[in-house]
């Protein structure tokens, strides 16, 4: 009988905010509908983003009364293992290492070891490995698969020892590179990513493109797989990798929830938390647009029939100042006037503190807002209309921090990560990845 031997898949990108996550997720979520969630392992053997979670023993392990810890992980693992399911793991091994500030120079004062690194990451990979696979035998199936998802570009973590390029080769991974769209820069990009990937003797198992623009997509594919073709074809005409996928560019992936605005500028929602996974169109990434965003600089006459005049389904974020009390009462009236008349409110408003005369930073809180106006947009409770305050920023500065701001994934966006994995899963072949992931026997 043959036997199918999957070497584990390493997802780098090319540089920062390029889609290494939904591809990861869209790899994820196939895999475990092929194969089953109980034979799909996932780790990010390097992480930054950090989050504090209880890590329970897993069934197959250890009575759950025995007890478990308090573990601190990288939150991509958190949200991948929550929304496929992958309970058969646990978060110590799915994120192994952590780089937290102070790191770096503790590493090069020779207090946090290469060996004791590497070895932590060896024995995370061996255990999930070992859960994989006792349930692949449990269900039968001899078919079980690792997804490694890296942090940034290939060589992040160089200077701790445990560049992206360094540890799938010390885990005889097969790397998928993930770009964005385009053609000069993307592929000098990804030059320079396979320069490392060839340094430490790792196969590169294709290249995804992604966020490509639709009018372009089918140029974008053609010379792009004709530059890897041209310059990446061995000296004895071994093959180039192959473009596993291209993705077409999805702008809502892009707009940010009112819990991205809320971690932008440190604060919490003081009406409407219940919304805080709302997604509002407010320019990012659309070239430069700025739907779904207004900076209010008019009267509270004009700033009411500007709100009137919108239908249940806009979606505005609007900014003011703290000095502006009329502005903000109006919103508050708006949205209980249509609360009235059954009309859906689904805008919401960014109070900015700081001034616009050049002379104050965002450590200036400023105007405070008073607690008599304050009162009354808490009144308003977690179903009200969606209001926070940018202490600090002028309205100004807020309006651009929300514009270039880059959304990341929130395990509590569900909606966010399963449109993205819906979005990425079509354009991306994976019968030809397993291809080149595995040999058989």
């Amino acid at each position: 009988m043959e036997i199918r031997h999957q070497r584990p898949i390493y997802v780098c990108a090319t540089r920062q905010h390029v889609g290494k996550t939904s591809v990861s997720l869209a790899l994820v979520s196939h895999f475990t509908k092929r194969f089953g969630s109980q034979n799909v392992g996932y780790m990010k053997a390097v992480g930054q983003q950090c989050l504090r979670v209880w890590d329970k023993p897993v069934d197959n392990e250890v009575d759950d009364n025995d007890g478990g810890q308090y573990v601190i992980i990288d939150k991509d693992v958190k949200l991948i293992r929550d929304h496929f399911g992958l309970s058969h793991l646990q978060f110590a091994d799915m994120s192994p290492i952590l780089i937290p500030q102070g790191y770096t120079r503790s590493y090069l004062d020779g207090e946090i070891s290469y060996d004791d690194q590497m070895s932590d990451i060896r024995r995370a990979y061996l255990n999930i490995q070992k859960s994989t696979r006792m349930g692949a035998e449990k269900g039968g199936n001899q078919s079980s698969i690792t997804i490694c998802e890296g942090t940034g570009h290939v060589g992040v973590g160089s200077v701790v020892g445990s560049g992206n390029a360094r540890v799938a080769a010390e885990l005889g991974a097969d790397v998928v590179l993930v770009a964005n769209g385009g053609l000069g820069r993307t592929f000098d990009e990804l030059e320079l990513n396979r320069a490392l990937c060839m340094q430490y003797g790792v196969n590169i198992a294709g290249v995804v493109i992604n966020k490509v623009q639709p009018d372009k997509y089918d140029q974008t594919r053609e010379y792009i797989t004709k530059a890897i073709e041209m310059m990446w074809t061995g000296p004895n005409g071994e093959p180039a990798p192959p473009i596993l996928g291209v993705v077409p560019d999805r702008p809502y992936l892009g707009c940010p929830a009112l819990a991205d605005v809320e971690s932008t500028f440190g604060t919490v929602l003081l009406s409407g938390s219940d919304h805080r996974y709302r997604h509002y169109d407010v320019g990012s990434n659309v070239q430069g647009r700025s739907i779904g965003m207004s900076l209010i600089t008019t009267d509270l006459a004009a700033f009411l029939r500007t709100m009137q005049r919108q239908d249940g389904d806009a979606r505005t974020m609007f900014i003011c100042h703290v000095t502006r009390d009329d502005v903000i009462l109006g919103f508050l009236g708006e949205y209980r006037r249509r609360s009235r008349r059954g009309i859906p409110f689904q805008s919401a408003l960014v109070i900015c503190t700081g001034c616009d005369d050049g002379l104050s930073d965002s450590s200036d809180m400023g105007v405070e807002l008073s607690p008599e106006v304050c009162d009354m947009i808490r009144d308003a409770g977690p179903a009200g209309p969606p209001v926070l305050l940018a202490s600090g920023y002028s309205p100004a500065d807020a309006a651009k921090q929300i514009r270039t701001m880059t959304p990341k994934f929130n395990a509590n966006d569900e909606r966010r990560v399963t449109r993205a994995t819906e979005h990425y899963e079509p354009y991306i072949d994976f019968d030809l990845l397993l291809d080149r992931t595995s040999s058989v026997t």
